[in-house]
């Protein structure tokens, strides 16, 4: 597989992710008007358990698959590709339907527990059965992620979130005369119907195309007596074992919020209104700032199986290559995306949810957009050498540090709800250098400075004052929405060019675009913004 083809699945995968975060953004300006604050508030308090039943019900199967199907593929092993895809999925039935089960029938429990408050109760219910199809689609997604085929991936997400938003903001609609805690169960509706679908385009382009696939990917025979199931079963549970202790550590990360927030803030004299509604302005922080890592969760998706086949291939120059080149567009991406959060966070936070409020959780948790990339890519680099356990133990170092924090600053008038930000921020802050330094260790040089951090960060300077002076001055001529949105484009615009006029994208950069990569490609080294 060639350089190229690793990161064009990457951009494949960052479309797919950006419609998607696109549609899911439209959701999360409508929903917030459709079940107020409370009931933004109540789906915060959800959210992290759905997100542990998930990771639960998905049992890090998808990396495993991903990566033993890269491994069986550069060894020409189609026999063996084709059983480890049998074995996951049924592996994913079994942890699927459980935790469907466990949902079903201990959503009180839960919601007297973990959530303190009995109104998610049928909301926590019906995430059951969403939990299953997730976990029918997560065998697939990893087979043909190890095939390095990321188009399935792309069209389900975007079909997943399309049937998503549309049933929830519709069955929104229709509970909402009913009360808040209703309403919200539509949102448990939208993840039923949206996880079904994905799981829908996935089965048919599987029976469609698989053997195409394989086909393309590895044209010469099998050689040698295909690899025993158990012994196959036993090397999945290997490899995703690490994966399932680090995706758990994620929400644990998260329920620090639903756990400590309303003990620790009540201790401080906080309403209970008043930590239901700061937990809806975070939550809406959160989602804005990790809308810009769509790039760099794509990339780590990519990155998994292609590290894993360099290394299967006994190729440690293309490893090093293939972890220079995500950690390079992670800060290159990252960067900016933080000070554009930060410069124009309040007109953002007004124009997308309405609620000016956002905008303090939202400079603090902004920084993250960098973190967050390095975290992301760092692991996919880290799990394709099959270094599993390693983002697990820096992962459970930043747990440690986000409880801390949360568990001082919550209960401090000063801070509030911020303490919460402020530890997350923290938190993934100490996880992104762990991790960095990690993978220094095992790939030797993993960025160009020049390229990876200065030029972006003088890039990023330059925009952030022009997105600063367009809003403060446009605002005065046009709507609010209208110079926010013409601040941010024109912005990234001039980021982007100055990048390219410094060399740190290149004509090779552009033309892994689909479709209009080449002509964009040809059109900018014309005009004298790209080199080759």
């Amino acid at each position: 597989m060639t350089k190229e083809s690793f990161l064009r699945g990457a951009v494949i995968l960052t479309l797919a992710s950006l419609a998607s975060r696109v549609i899911g953004l439209v959701y999360m300006v409508v929903l917030p008007r459709l079940i107020y604050d409370d009931g933004m508030g109540l789906y915060q308090l959800v959210k992290p358990i759905h997100y542990f039943a998930a990771v639960l019900a998905i049992a890090g199967m998808p990396v495993a698959i991903s990566k033993l199907t890269a491994e069986k593929m550069a060894l020409r092993s189609k026999q063996d590709v084709k059983r480890v895809f049998r074995v996951g999925t049924v592996v994913m039935m079994g942890t699927g339907g459980l935790v469907a089960l466990v949902l079903l029938a201990g959503a009180d429990w839960f919601a007297i527990n973990f959530a303190k408050d009995v109104g998610v109760t049928k909301t926590l219910a019906l995430l059951g059965p969403a939990c299953f199809f997730l976990a029918l689609s997560a065998a697939f997604r990893g087979f043909f992620q190890g095939l390095q085929c990321m188009t399935p991936t792309a069209i389900s997400q975007v079909a997943d979130q399309v049937v998503r938003v549309t049933v929830t903001v519709l069955a929104a609609i229709w509970l909402r005369p009913r009360g808040v805690e209703t309403a919200v169960t539509g949102i448990a509706w939208g993840f039923i119907a949206g996880e079904f679908a994905g799981w829908l385009v996935l089965a048919a382009y599987y029976a469609l195309r698989h053997d195409t696939l394989l086909e393309i990917r590895s044209p010469s025979c099998d050689l040698g007596s295909p690899e025993p199931l158990l012994k196959i079963a036993k090397r999945l549970m290997a490899l995703s074992f690490p994966a399932v202790v680090a995706t758990i550590l994620w929400p644990i990360m998260q329920l620090a919020d639903s756990l400590l927030i309303p003990m620790r803030m009540q201790m401080a004299g906080f309403s209970p209104a008043i930590i239901r509604e700061g937990l809806g302005h975070l939550g809406m922080a959160l989602t804005l700032a990790q809308f810009p890592n769509v790039v760099t969760v794509a990339l780590a998706t990519s990155l998994v199986p292609a590290i894993s086949e360099a290394w299967a291939l006994q190729s440690k120059k293309l490893v090093r290559h293939r972890s220079q080149e995500a950690l390079r567009i992670a800060l290159i991406f990252g960067i900016p995306s933080c000070a554009a959060l930060f410069v124009l966070g309040e007109p953002l936070s007004q124009l997308l949810f309405g609620y000016g409020q956002v905008v303090a959780p939202l400079r603090i948790l902004c920084f993250g957009a960098i973190s967050l990339g390095l975290i992301q890519a760092s692991t996919g680099i880290l799990q394709g050498l099959g270094d599993m356990l390693i983002p697990v133990r820096n992962l459970a170092f930043g747990v440690v540090v986000k409880f801390a924090l949360n568990y001082f600053l919550l209960a401090h008038p000063d801070f509030g709800m911020l303490g919460a930000a402020w530890g997350t921020t923290v938190g993934w802050a100490v996880i992104a250098v762990l991790n960095f330094l990690s993978v220094v260790h095992r790939v030797g040089k993993a960025i160009s400075l020049r390229h990876s951090l200065l030029y972006p960060g003088v890039a990023t300077v330059f925009s952030s004052l022009w997105m600063y002076l367009c809003q403060d001055t446009l605002i005065y001529f046009v709507p609010n929405s209208a110079a926010s949105s013409f601040a941010l484009l024109s912005g990234l615009i001039l980021y982007f060019l100055l990048l390219m006029i410094t060399g740190s994208l290149t004509e090779r950069d552009v033309h892994l675009l689909p479709v209009i990569g080449k002509p964009l490609a040809n059109s900018l080294y014309t005009w004298g913004f790209l080199r080759r």
